[in-house]
């Protein structure tokens, strides 16, 4: 009868009358190419953003955030909050099991936060500390006690993952969430699979039946994977491969806001970056603008402090603060006695090829002023713990990934916060960040965090380059990719429409 349906379809295409169109269809394995391996799939322990890429998918929080950062319900349909701002009253969602087929509760979610908020479990975030209590008020409901107001606490409580207590001492390889895939088998330097949950909460979702992400650290081979079918997606793709994607008949590229601030850091406890004169020097050697074409391919947008233009609300244009000036360069480096030269090692994740491009492109700048870089490359694990956790690093090229408030963007460079691998130490900045997070006035927040990005340019903190477009290369039949303004790979509403 394929006929008659043809026919009908023709006729009331002719009549003016209303078509149905075809919604996403279900089933399907899609493979999505990842660089690296999670670190972690403890949710609570985790600090590289690749695991963000895949747990996204597994674990869940009381609240989340759509494709404009707004916050969102999540695992608790709705909330309150006091008028003082120090009280948030969260009522869950009925009906969510986790993928050990247990019911979630209010327990869970005590027991997820006040994990969160113990020292031993070396969180890496500072609203937990500002909590004074968390209560259960019955079987559904729970209640936030904040010491004092904190303008950031929904936005910062997307990321803590609600967990099952009796699954905690086997989360790092065996994850146990709410969220659309389960874990199936993680083989690391591999791959890792995941596999639909049949009593996730959502209707409808997730459309695939599987997914595998493939860990295939060179750009090219994922290329090569892509074309030959045997990837469907290659989330943050080397713009310097972009091109073959574009060229390909059977492939096509997105491009989307990235909100990844990528930077140069220096160490400022180590010389010769404890001179201000120096950081400056290094900022007016390098051509952002050239940076952007030879290593992302001209798929970058120019920045000039630690936020990206995707949060507008907040964001403070100083990308031209320092403009290209080498004769400047070589001026201040002479002010500061280094007239005649410097050594230092450029430190730069193996795995990230636009980090490493940059790096090729900021040593060759750098030489022009008179200082010589010696570049290091080193394994993901190892900048984690040597440069990140450690700091024993001169300057090193990362991407920080974005956030969806702008007290989580820049408190890390406050002097107590725990990752402020830069060791930059500033009294007006660390009063202002402490300021914002209590001010509920959004006029006022513009002010507190425009003045934050000021101190970051004027201090030279590092060198911010670019919010590297966020490029997705897929096949022609894959279909319903999300951007958000965080670091996700969100496949439960992607699906094959062929």
């Amino acid at each position: 009868m394929p006929w008659l349906l043809v026919w009908l379809f023709v006729m009331l295409t002719w009549l003016g009358l209303p078509v149905a169109a075809a919604g996403p269809k279900s089933g399907g394995h899609l493979v999505v190419a990842v660089p690296i391996d999670p670190d972690t799939f403890d949710p609570h322990k985790a600090v590289a953003a690749a695991t963000r890429e895949i747990d996204y998918n597994i674990y869940q929080g009381l609240v989340s955030f759509d494709t404009e950062g707004r916050i969102v319900p999540c695992l608790a349909e709705s909330w309150e909050t006091s008028d003082d701002g120090t009280v948030y009253t969260f009522t869950l969602r009925p009906n969510v099991f986790f993928h050990n087929g247990r019911s979630l509760s209010t327990e869970d979610v005590l027991f997820s936060l006040e994990r969160v908020r113990d020292d031993a479990t070396g969180y890496p975030m500072m609203w937990p500390k500002q909590i004074e209590e968390i209560v259960t008020l019955d079987d559904s409901s729970i209640r936030v006690q904040l010491k004092a107001p904190y303008a950031p606490f929904l936005s910062e409580l997307v990321d803590a993952a609600i967990i099952p207590k009796e699954a905690v001492a086997q989360l790092a390889t065996k994850p146990v969430g709410t969220g659309p895939f389960r874990l199936v088998e993680w083989v690391m330097g591999q791959h890792v699979k995941l596999a639909r949950f049949d009593d996730y909460w959502e209707q409808g979702l997730p459309y695939v039946d599987t997914v595998t992400f493939r860990i295939i650290p060179d750009p090219a081979t994922a290329i090569l994977n892509l074309k030959a079918g045997a990837v469907h997606v290659i989330p943050r793709l080397s713009p310097d491969v972009a091109w073959q994607v574009e060229q390909a008949p059977d492939l096509k590229l997105l491009k989307g806001p990235m909100n990844t601030v990528q930077l140069m850091a220096y160490n400022l406890d180590r010389e010769p970056f404890s001179d201000k004169r120096v950081r400056q020097a290094i900022n007016y050697a390098i051509d952002k603008d050239l940076l952007i074409e030879g290593a992302a391919w001209g798929y970058g947008t120019k920045i000039g402090s630690n936020m990206s233009p995707v949060v507008d609300l907040y964001y403070a244009d100083l990308a031209d603060y320092y403009p290209y000036d080498t004769a400047k360069a070589r001026e201040l480096l002479a002010a500061a006695g280094y007239g005649q030269g410097v050594s230092v090692t450029l430190s730069l994740p193996a795995e990230y090829d636009l980090h490493v491009k940059s790096g090729e492109m900021v040593a060759a700048m750098l030489g022009e002023v008179g200082i010589e870089v010696n570049i290091e490359l080193v394994e993901w694990g190892t900048w984690l713990d040597r440069i990140y956790t450690k700091r024993d690093y001169d300057m090193t090229i990362v991407g920080f990934t974005g956030k969806l408030d702008p007290h989580t963007a820049l408190n890390r460079y406050t002097s107590d916060y725990g990752r402020n691998f830069s060791n930059f130490r500033h009294e007006e900045y660390d009063k202002l960040i402490l300021e914002g997070l209590q001010a509920t006035d959004i006029a006022r927040r513009q002010a507190i965090y425009s003045r934050c990005q000021e101190i970051l340019a004027e201090e030279a903190v590092a060198v911010y380059i670019m919010d590297p477009n966020d490029l997705v290369a897929m096949r022609s039949d894959v279909a319903g990719w999300r951007y958000y303004p965080k670091y996700v790979d969100d496949v439960g509403h992607v699906y094959f429409d062929k």
